[in-house]
C-alpha cells in the first residue's frame, strides 16, 4: 500500500492502484498471523478466567484493579457520540457509541474517551480528575451536577461496563466455555456498597448455565454505580459446593415506570435500574456485522471511472435488456418483523441469533447476521415498509449477483457528520427486466446499504442508471 501510494502522481492514481490491488489481495498470510496472535490471546484470557478459581484472588482490590486487553479493546472501538441527555443513547448503542450525557462537542468526547481508556489502564480516578478538570476548562462545557458526582458517574459507569464487556469475552470463549460452563453471580465484586440493592443481595452466590437466557437482563452491572460481578465456575466446583447442577433462574419480575423517551408504560425487571437492562458487551462481542441502522451513514460514490477499466462493463441498458427474472418475490405486507429478516437471512443459511460466514461468488468471506437489521436498542428496523418487504431480493442480488464491484467510497460519520473517511465497500448489483425491481446491496466497514429501484415505474431504463454509480470502480466479477 505505501508503495502504491508512493508510485502515484494523483490522488486518482493512488485511488486506482490500491483498488487494483486490494481487488488482488489474498488474506490468507494475514489470516494465518492473526490466528496465532489470537490463539496466544485466547489462551492469555483463559488464564485469567482460570485465576478465579482462588477466591481470595479474584475479590482481592489488586486482582480487579489489572487492566487487560479486551476491556481496552472495548472502549477503544467505540465511536464518541453527541447527546444531550443520557437517554440519547440506550442499552446495546452503549457497545458502539462513546458519550458523556450532556457533552456535543466532538472533540472535547474524544479527549475524555482517551482519559477514560488511560483510567482503564491505571483505575486512578484522581488522575482521571484533573483530566476531568482540565478538559472542562478547555472547551468551557456546563455540565449538570456537582462536580465530584459528575467525576464519579463518568469514570466508574465506563470502567465498569468496560471490565464487565472485557469479562463477557473471556468467558465466552469456547474453551473457557467447555471447562467452566457456569456462571455466578457475585454481589459487591469490586467494593462493598454503603446501601446494597436488596435484589442484588438476594442474587449473590446464584449460580446459571452460562447461556441461561436470565443474563441477558441481569449480567452486571444492573445500575448506576453497581459494583456487582460474574465469576466462572467447573463442574468440580459445583461438586465441591455439594451442587449437582445449578440454580433455577429466578421468576422475572418486572414493575411498571413510564420511558422518559418515549412516554409510553414499559415493564422494567425489579432491581435493575432503567436503561441497564441489557449485557453491556453483548453486541461487541458477538456480533459479526454490526447494524448500520443505527443511523444509517451518508455515503458518496467516489471512484476512478468506468473508462479506466481494462474491460468496461455494459450499459445498464444492455445489463437490463439480457436480464433474468428473480427468483425471489417480495413478502407479504402484514408479517412480523422477525419474518422479514429471516426473509433475508435464510437464503444464506443463517438465522436469527445464528451467523453465518458466507462466501460470495469472487470468493470473499462475507459474516450475515441478523444484526444487519438491529438499530442501537437492539430491535429490528428497516428504513421503509417497501424495504421490509424486499429483504428476499436484496439477498438474491448477493447471492445470485449480475456484478461485484470493489469501490471507494467517502463516508461522513452519521454520529459525527464532520467526520470522513475513505473506505472500501463491495456493491453485489441484480439487473432485472422491465416490470420487476432491481435490487443492490452496498457492504463497508460498519455499515451497509440497500437499493431498490422498481422498473416498473420508471419512465424507461434509462431511469435506472443512478445504478452506475454504484457500477465504478474494480469489477470483481461478472456474469458471462
Amino acid at each position: 500500500m505505501r508503495k502504491a501510494i508512493a508510485a502515484a502522481e494523483t490522488a486518482q492514481d493512488a485511488q486506482r492502484a490500491l483498488l487494483d490491488l486490494a481487488a488482488r489481495w489474498s488474506p490468507q498470510t494475514l489470516g494465518q498471523l492473526l490466528g496465532d496472535a489470537l490463539e496466544l490471546a485466547a489462551f492469555q484470557g483463559r488464564e485469567a478466567v482460570f485465576a478465579e478459581a482462588d477466591p481470595a484472588s479474584f475479590a482481592s482490590v489488586a486482582a480487579t484493579r489489572q487492566s487487560f486487553q479486551e476491556q481496552i479493546g472495548f472502549l477503544t472501538q467505540k465511536r464518541v457520540k453527541p447527546t444531550k441527555a443520557w437517554t440519547d443513547a440506550m442499552y446495546g448503542e452503549h457497545d458502539r457509541a462513546f458519550v458523556v450525557a450532556g457533552a456535543t462537542d466532538t472533540a472535547m468526547l474524544e479527549e475524555f474517551q482517551a482519559a477514560i481508556v488511560a483510567g482503564a489502564e491505571t483505575y486512578d480516578r484522581e488522575t482521571f480528575a484533573k483530566e476531568f478538570d482540565r478538559i472542562v476548562e478547555k472547551y468551557g462545557w456546563s455540565y449538570n451536577g456537582g462536580r465530584e458526582w459528575r467525576i464519579r458517574t463518568i469514570f466508574e459507569t465506563n470502567i465498569r461496563t468496560s471490565y464487565m464487556a472485557g469479562r463477557l469475552r473471556q468467558m465466552r470463549d469456547p474453551a473457557v466455555v467447555k471447562l467452566r460452563p457456569y456462571w455466578q453471580y457475585v454481589h459487591a465484586d469490586t467494593r462493598v456498597p454503603l446501601n446494597p440493592r436488596p435484589q442484588h443481595l438476594a442474587w449473590d452466590g446464584m449460580i446459571l448455565a452460562w447461556d441461561d437466557p436470565w443474563w441477558d437482563t441481569h449480567f452486571p452491572p444492573n445500575g448506576w454505580l453497581c459494583s456487582c460481578g460474574v465469576k466462572t465456575l467447573s463442574k468440580g466446583d459445583l461438586r465441591r459446593m455439594s451442587k449437582t447442577g445449578p440454580d433455577k433462574a429466578p421468576t422475572i419480575e418486572t414493575r411498571k415506570i413510564t420511558d422518559p423517551v418515549t412516554g409510553q408504560e414499559i415493564h422494567m425487571p425489579k432491581g435493575i435500574d432503567y436503561g441497564w437492562s441489557y449485557m453491556p458487551g453483548d453486541h461487541w462481542e458477538r456480533g459479526l456485522v454490526p447494524s448500520a441502522l443505527i443511523a444509517p451513514p451518508q455515503s458518496t460514490v467516489k471512484a476512478p471511472p468506468l473508462a479506466v477499466l481494462s474491460d468496461p462493463a455494459p450499459s445498464v441498458v444492455e445489463r437490463v435488456t439480457a436480464a433474468r427474472r428473480p427468483a425471489a418475490k417480495p413478502l407479504a405486507p402484514d408479517l412480523q418483523p422477525a419474518d422479514y429478516v429471516q426473509g433475508f437471512l435464510k437464503p444464506f443459511g443463517a438465522d436469527i441469533g445464528k451467523a453465518k460466514l458466507w462466501e460470495d461468488k469472487a470468493g470473499t468471506k462475507v459474516a450475515i447476521s441478523d444484526e444487519l437489521f438491529r438499530d442501537g436498542s437492539g430491535n429490528f428496523s428497516f428504513g421503509s415498509p417497501e424495504l421490509m418487504r424486499q429483504t428476499p431480493l436484496l439477498a438474491e442480488a448477493m447471492r445470485d449477483p449480475d456484478e461485484i464491484w470493489l469501490g471507494l467510497a467517502s463516508v461522513r460519520d452519521p454520529i459525527n457528520p464532520e467526520l470522513e473517511e475513505l473506505v472500501l465497500d463491495r456493491r453485489y448489483v441484480r439487473f432485472a427486466p422491465d416490470g420487476t425491481v432491481m435490487a443492490a446491496m452496498r457492504l463497508g466497514r460498519r455499515w451497509w446499504e440497500p437499493y431498490l429501484i422498481d422498473v416498473a415505474a420508471a419512465s424507461g431504463i434509462t431511469d435506472a442508471a443512478p445504478l452506475d454509480q454504484l457500477r465504478q470502480g474494480k469489477l470483481l466479477w461478472q456474469r458471462k
